[in-house]
């Protein structure tokens, strides 16, 4: 029963009903449903460049966040694949336009979800037997930095609560656990910006 399956099992009594945005229109030329009113597009694809980056894509993409970047932002994504997961990101500028695509962890090994922090990183999370957490650079910047102190175990996700800093991470097998890691210290500012 893997987690492919999950969707349509959970799913099979759910009803579709109106959002806080409306209701979702036939799926565009791309196959997305959207709300009256907006639009989509397709930034990237496993394996292809990413506009004029240079940059290819990487396979199975998986848990991913946002950040702010000057007039514009940040998307970044974990890689779902066994020995060469890890996580890359992609810069837009303010008018949407893509500027950059890179790479912001290597050598890591089934990148599934993670966490975005208050102080602007990402950990990502290894969801393997004695998977660990590396915090990641979403600008590209600083390298990447494994946490062991974080536990190694199959990580699925991470959520930061900065007023207790404290961070919460969940286990992805049946059994898992749940867990909460107080630091010896907290960052409050993020790296420096891209350039």
């Amino acid at each position: 029963f893997g987690g492919a399956s999950w969707l349509s099992a959970f799913s099979a009594s759910a009803a579709d009903g109106d959002g806080p945005y409306g209701t979702l229109q036939p799926p565009d030329a791309n196959g997305v449903a959207l709300p009256q009113g907006f639009t989509g597009r397709i930034i990237a694809r496993s394996l292809e460049t990413v506009a004029d980056s240079g940059y290819r894509w990487h396979m199975a993409p998986d848990g991913g966040a946002g950040f702010a970047d000057g007039d514009g932002w940040i998307y970044l994504s974990n890689s779902e694949v066994p020995l060469i997961g890890g996580a890359a990101a992609v810069k837009f500028a303010a008018d949407g336009s893509i500027t950059d695509a890179y790479r912001i962890l290597d050598g890591t090994n089934v990148n599934c979800a993670g966490g975005r922090t208050p102080w602007n990183t990402w950990l990502s999370c290894e969801e393997v037997d004695k998977g660990e957490v590396y915090e990641t650079d979403p600008f590209g910047v600083n390298d990447a930095i494994a946490r062991p102190a974080m536990g190694r175990f199959k990580h699925e996700a991470c959520a930061v609560d900065p007023d207790r800093q404290v961070v919460y991470m969940t286990e992805d097998v049946g059994d898992g656990g749940f867990y909460r890691f107080t630091p010896s210290a907290c960052p409050r500012t993020g790296p420096a910006t891209r350039t």
